[in-house]
């Protein structure tokens, strides 16, 4: 996000700093404090995974996609390189809500990426190259972490980041000494790192120039990772290099433009781009034309109070843990809103077959289980009152619209729904599953349970499945030197299933009163507890491959039991149709 040309516009007044240095031992001492960083975790998840698709050799599209571990382990190399150079990290910051008059900017990134994808299959209409032949990637070295590049590599122009990026960011940071310090806020990340400067003091660390807008307080600054560089210092006698950048120190810089702030002068460059600084500093000293739009302007950078937080917290409502920021956001509003308000949630974009039929379809049912479970636990002081509308955002056809999730009127009999087969459902498919590949690990297991959900899926509705050649290639990744757009697709499916059943591992964590109270729910979160995070659940091709060879994958075993349809007719009885309107999935 950020306003168009405006950090151009004050870069001139950036500062090249000294922010720290390594030193050669480990146990010298600074008499100078060391600065405070607060980490927009967003801004993080994406540096490092635009260093590392910067620093693959590659061969391939799919191949340049940096997976889910490359990017968690990259993020905490960063973070200890960071600290190496003397820097102290108090927070790191992910969003859990955006406000609502950023939709239109979230809708419009969403279908920007699918004009892109539209893009890529008119130019690669037969698939997207990959590599066997492609080696393990070397971790980054410290100037591949920091010393960036401001375009996207050729071979990933056009496609979308890899969709769920962030949360498996925030699956490596749980994991570590970092955890104590990350959170996923009720808000913007970018508003709770612009009250902890003002508060606290220190360097917001960004990629947002939204920030330079925030009053963040006299002596505070914002650095932008793209900014950040490490230069060594082979002559020195104790530092082996140091870390640099160009620092934003805003109120100094509205003081050098001789204005009251930074916020008049990035109002006039957002009604005006192509304004020049000189420009927007003689209109900054005219009277206001509209009030109403510069008050509206005032408010979206205001760090006075979390509107939503204060209304969570009279709710009873409390996030716990790690909680992906899209479930975030969907317990938030259904814990603020009107009642006759809709809920929308945004789906990740995922890289699929634009021609087909969206690939979250064949989750849906899945989804809705979690949907209704937390709506009941939202709304159990006002259990009479009608659930009204839960809208998900995602592709359809060549289009990002919203359509409405079936659910009950109330959300106390949609809970007592729930009892009537849905969860049991789910949890004895998914112990069948583990019943019968005991012997294989968790990851092999749940992408096994995933292919035939989707086989099913399309069975029951009538559409033809996908074929076993197609199977057996995204079972272990083996798919040769060109990803066809079947497999593209297939995979993206696989995605879009192993994601809701994350969704419903995390919602069952998150609900606390009433759980038992539904039939089968602690049986399914006992069931899932075996699920893996990101990194080991969702792995590249080429990460794929090793495992299967690692594991000895007996793959025509795995596609038979993909493509068995024994009572089949049953499994989607209660949903599984939703959303099923287009021709071909």
């Amino acid at each position: 996000m950020g306003i168009p040309r405006f950090a151009g516009h004050v870069q001139h007044y950036s500062v090249s700093t000294t922010l720290g240095h390594k030193s050669a031992h480990d146990n010298d001492s600074d008499t100078v404090d060391p600065p405070n960083f607060i980490i927009d975790g967003p801004g993080l998840a994406y540096h490092v995974y635009y260093r590392l698709a910067h620093s693959s050799n590659a061969l391939g599209a799919f191949d340049a996609l940096p997976s889910y571990d490359q990017i968690g382990q990259a993020a905490i190399a960063f973070l200890s390189e960071l600290e190496a150079h003397r820097i102290q990290i108090s927070h790191i910051y992910f969003d859990g809500y955006l406000p609502l008059h950023k939709r239109h900017v979230r809708l419009g990134r969403l279908e920007s990426y699918l004009k892109d994808l539209i893009k890529i299959q008119t130019k690669c209409p037969r698939g997207l190259g990959v590599s066997d032949l492609h080696p393990k990637p070397s971790p980054l070295t410290s100037p591949q972490l920091f010393n960036s590049f401001h375009s996207v590599p050729h071979l990933l122009r056009g496609l979308p980041a890899p969709p769920f990026l962030v949360p498996a960011v925030l699956d490596a940071l749980s994991t570590t000494k970092y955890a104590s310090i990350t959170e996923v806020v009720p808000g913007e990340a970018d508003t709770s790192c612009a009250k902890a400067a003002r508060d606290q003091g220190g360097i917001i660390l960004t990629s947002d120039s939204d920030l330079l807008v925030y009053n963040i307080g006299d002596n505070n600054a914002v650095v932008f990772f793209s900014g950040l560089e490490i230069h060594e210092e082979p002559g020195a006698t104790n530092v082996t290099s140091v870390l640099k950048a160009n620092m934003y120190p805003t109120a100094q810089i509205a003081q050098r433009l001789e204005l009251p702030g930074l916020q008049q002068l990035a109002y006039h460059c957002k009604l005006d781009p192509t304004v020049s600084l000189a420009e927007a500093r003689r209109r900054v000293h005219q009277p206001m034309h509209d009030e109403s739009s510069w008050r509206r302007f005032q408010e979206e950078y205001s760090t006075l109070d979390f509107d939503q937080t204060s209304q969570a917290q009279s709710s009873g409502i409390q996030l716990r843990g790690f909680l992906d920021p899209r479930l975030s956001e969907f317990i938030l509003q259904l814990s603020t809103r009107a009642r006759e308000d809709e809920t929308n949630i945004y789906l990740p974009f995922l890289i699929e077959d634009p021609s087909r039929a969206s690939a979250w379809y064949v989750s849906s049912f899945i989804r809705q289980i979690i949907y209704v479970m937390i709506a009941a636990q939202v709304s159990t002081p006002h259990a009479s009152l009608p659930l009204g509308a839960i809208m998900e955002v995602s592709r359809r056809g060549l289009r990002v619209v919203p359509s409405t999730v079936p659910l009950s009127t109330s959300t106390a009999t949609t809970a007592q729904r729930l009892d009537n087969g849905n969860i049991h459902a789910l949890s004895s498919r998914l112990q069948k599953a583990k019943e019968r590949f005991r012997v294989v690990s968790p990851m092999f297991r749940y992408r096994i349970f995933a292919l035939r959900e989707i086989y099913c899926w399309h069975i029951v509705n009538l559409k033809n499945p996908p074929s076993k050649n197609s199977i057996a290639r995204t079972t272990t990744g083996f798919v040769g030197s060109l990803v066809q757009w079947e497999d593209i697709h297939l995979e993206a499916q696989i995605q879009a299933v192993l994601y809701a059943l994350r969704m419903v591992k995390q919602g069952l964590s998150y609900i606390t009163v009433g759980k038992a109270g539904v039939e089968g729910s602690v049986e399914l979160e006992n069931i899932l507890e075996d699920l893996p995070p990101l990194s080991g659940l969702l792995p590249s091709f080429m990460e794929l491959r090793g495992f299967a060879e690692k594991e000895k994958i007996e793959v025509s075993q795995a596609v038979s039991y993909v493509m068995q349809f024994e009572e089949a007719e049953n499994r989607f009885e209660d949903g599984g149709n939703a959303g099923t309107t287009e021709k071909s999935a």
